[in-house]
C-alpha cells in the first residue's frame, strides 16, 4: 500500500544516504547569485524577510559567515578566483585575440584560459561526481562587451569633463533614475529573470533524475555536484510588484550623500564614472530625492526576495528527490552592490556593500549540529574552493597544486571538533582593477578595520575604517592609527606586494589600449560610439586628444582627480 512504499522509499534513501556519507562523497549544490550585499541576510535585517535562507540557517547543520569577502568585486574576476582558488593577481593567461601574457584577472575581460582544467567542477568529475554547470559561468577569459574593456583599459586617461554637465560617464541612467516596478501579484517566472527561472527548472529537474538513480543505486550511487549561476540581483533595479509589496519598506534606510567635494578624489571619479552625479537642472532634486533612493534601495531587496525563492525551489527538490540527507548545499554571491551608498550603484569599489558577500554553508540534514552556527571571523571567497575538496573528500594528491585559501571546513563541525584557532589567516585581501573606478586599489579586513591602499600607494594617503564603530565607512581613522596602519600594511604585503601589482597593471592598461588602436584602423569612431558616447560628445575632439596623449607617454599610474572640471580652468 501507499505507507509501504513511503516506508521502502525513505528506509532507501536512509541507507543510501549513510552509504555516500560513510565514504565522505556528499552531493552539492553550488548557488551563486549576483550583486548581494552580505548584510541583506544578517537575521536582523529589517527590509526584508528572506523565508527560505531562514529556514536554511534555522537548520542545526547550518553555518552562516558573516562577515565573507570577495576577492574583487566585479563578476569575471571574482568568478574566476572562486573556480580557480587563486586571488586575482596570480591568475596568469594569454589574453583573447592577443595573446599577450596578462598577469591576472585584472578586469571583466581576463580571467581563467579558455583549457584551464583545474576548476572547481574539473577535479569533482575526475573523482567521479556527476557535474551539472548551469546559468552564469563568466570566469574565462575574453568575455563582455568591447566597452567594459575600453573603459578598463582607459583607466589612467585624463578625459576632459564637467561634473556640472554630469561629469565624464561611462554608466548611464541606473544610478540617477527610479528603477522599475512592473505590475502583477504573482511570482513572475516569464518577467525579467525568466531565464534563471529556466535554469532553475531544468537544474532541480536533473536533480531529481540523479536522486532516482542515487535510490536505485543504493551503495553504488554516484554523487552529484550540480551549480547555478544567476543573473538575478544584477542590475538595473527590476522587479514587480509581487515581491516589491514584501519589502517593508518603512525600514529601508538612505545612507547619507557628502558634498561632491567633501567626498575622497577616487569615490569622486567613482561616483562619476558610474553615472551618479546628476546633471545641474531639472534632475538634480530628484536624484539626490531620499525617497527615489529609498524606491530603489527597495527594488533591490524585492530582487533579494525573487532569488530567495530561488533558493526555496532548490531546498524543496533536494527533499522530493530524496537526496538532502547526503546533500551539502551552498549559497553566495560573486559580489555585492553598491545600491545608493557613497553616492553609488554597482560594485568596483572595497566598501562593505560592494565587497562584503553572504556564504551560508548547509550540511546535510542529520549532520551533528555545528558550534558556531553564525560565524564573524573574516572569510575568503579563495576559501571555497578548498572547502568543497574537504567536503567531498577529494585526496591532496588529486587537487590542484596552488590554493590559496583556507578550507573552511573546521568551522562547519561540532563546537568539540573545531580547532581552538580555526583559522591560521585571520584577515581578508580584496583588490580591483577594471571600469567604473579610477585607480586601482587594495583592501584587507581584519574583522575589526578595513585598511585600502591606492594605487602603488604613492598616489593617496591610505584610508582606514573601523567597521564596529563606523559600519558605513564614513569617518577615515588613517591619521589617528598609524600603529594599525603599519600592521595591516604588513599583512597586506604578505598576500599581494601591491606596488608591483598596480604598475603591472597600468602596464597591461597602456599595451592592450595601444594594441587595440593599433589594430583598430576606425577606432576613434568606434570609441567614441561605445556606451560612455554622451560623454565623448560633449567634446569629441577632446576626448580623442586625451587617449593619445596618454598613448604617446609611458604608463604610469595618475592620481585620481577632484577637480569639478578637467582640465581646470588655469590650465586651458
Amino acid at each position: 500500500n501507499h505507507k509501504m512504499v513511503c516506508l521502502a522509499l525513505t528506509l532507501a534513501t536512509t541507507a543510501m544516504a549513510t552509504a555516500m556519507a560513510t565514504a565522505g562523497r556528499h552531493n552539492i549544490v553550488f548557488l551563486i547569485d549576483e550583486s548581494t550585499d552580505g548584510r541583506t541576510y544578517r537575521p536582523d535585517f529589517e527590509p526584508m524577510h528572506l523565508t527560505n535562507i531562514r529556514k536554511l540557517t534555522s537548520e542545526p547543520a547550518t553555518v552562516q559567515f558573516d562577515t565573507h569577502y570577495v576577492s574583487a568585486p566585479v563578476c569575471a574576476a571574482s568568478r574566476a578566483s572562486i573556480w580557480s582558488g587563486r586571488y586575482p593577481h596570480q591568475i596568469k593567461h594569454l589574453q583573447k585575440g592577443t595573446n599577450m601574457v596578462v598577469d591576472g584577472a585584472w578586469n571583466n575581460f581576463e580571467g581563467l584560459p579558455s583549457n584551464y582544467s583545474e576548476k572547481i567542477s574539473d577535479v569533482l568529475a575526475a573523482q567521479g561526481y556527476d557535474v551539472m554547470l548551469s546559468g552564469k559561468t563568466d570566469w574565462t577569459a575574453g568575455g563582455h562587451s568591447l566597452a567594459n574593456r575600453l573603459e578598463a583599459w582607459t583607466m589612467y586617461v585624463q578625459f576632459p569633463y564637467n561634473a556640472s554637465l554630469g561629469g565624464f560617464y561611462e554608466e548611464i541612467g541606473m544610478c540617477t533614475g527610479n528603477g522599475t516596478v512592473n505590475g502583477g501579484d504573482v511570482p513572475n517566472q516569464g518577467g525579467y529573470y525568466s531565464g534563471d527561472w529556466k535554469e532553475v527548472n531544468a537544474t532541480t529537474e536533473w536533480i531529481l533524475d540523479r536522486g532516482a538513480e542515487q535510490v536505485a543505486a543504493g551503495d553504488a550511487a554516484t554523487p552529484f555536484f550540480a551549480y547555478q549561476g544567476m543573473d538575478i540581483v544584477h542590475p538595473a533595479y527590476f522587479t514587480n510588484n509581487y515581491w516589491f509589496d514584501k519589502v517593508n519598506q518603512s525600514a529601508v534606510t538612505v545612507p547619507e550623500w557628502k558634498p561632491l567635494d567633501a567626498m575622497h578624489p577616487c569615490d569622486y571619479q567613482a561616483s562619476m564614472l558610474k553615472g551618479c552625479l546628476p546633471t545641474d537642472g531639472a534632475d538634480t532634486a530628484f536624484a539626490y530625492s531620499k525617497d527615489r533612493r529609498r524606491r530603489v534601495r527597495s527594488i533591490y531587496y524585492a530582487m533579494i526576495l525573487e532569488f530567495d525563492s530561488m533558493v526555496g525551489k532548490y531546498m524543496d527538490t533536494l527533499d522530493k528527490a530524496g537526496v538532502a540527507d547526503n546533500t551539502v548545499l551552498i549559497v553566495t554571491s560573486d559580489h555585492g552592490d553598491m545600491n545608493m551608498e557613497h553616492q553609488q550603484f554597482y560594485k568596483m569599489v572595497q566598501y562593505e556593500a560592494s565587497a562584503r558577500v553572504p556564504l551560508i554553508i548547509r550540511l546535510p540534514p542529520g549532520s551533528p549540529a555545528v558550534g558556531s552556527p553564525f560565524v564573524t571571523l573574516p572569510t575568503s571567497h579563495v576559501d571555497l574552493f578548498p572547502t568543497i575538496m574537504d567536503l567531498a573528500s577529494v585526496p591532496a594528491a588529486n587537487r590542484p597544486t596552488v590554493l590559496q585559501g583556507e578550507s573552511l571546513a573546521p568551522l562547519l563541525g561540532p563546537k568539540a571538533a573545531r580547532r581552538e584557532s580555526p583559522r591560521k589567516r585571520a584577515f581578508n585581501v580584496i583588490q580591483f582593477h577594471g571600469c567604473d573606478i579610477a585607480m586601482s586599489w587594495f583592501s584587507i579586513v581584519d574583522g575589526t578595520y578595513k585598511y585600502t591602499i591606492f594605487g602603488s600607494g604613492k598616489q593617496h594617503p591610505p584610508q582606514l575604517f573601523n567597521l564596529l564603530t563606523d559600519p558605513g565607512e564614513n569617518t577615515d581613522i588613517s591619521q589617528s592609527e598609524p600603529a594599525t596602519i603599519a600592521r595591516l600594511d604588513a599583512l597586506l604585503k604578505t598576500v599581494v606586494d601591491y606596488p608591483s601589482v598596480a604598475t603591472d597593471v597600468a602596464t597591461y592598461n597602456h599595451a592592450s589600449l595601444a594594441d587595440w588602436v593599433k589594430s583598430t584602423p576606425t577606432w576613434k569612431t568606434v570609441v567614441a560610439t561605445q556606451r560612455w558616447k554622451a560623454s565623448f560628445d560633449v567634446d569629441t575632439n577632446a576626448s580623442i586628444a586625451a587617449i593619445e596623449h596618454y598613448l604617446a607617454a609611458p604608463p604610469q599610474i595618475t592620481k585620481c582627480r577632484s577637480a569639478a572640471v578637467w582640465p581646470p580652468p588655469s590650465v586651458v
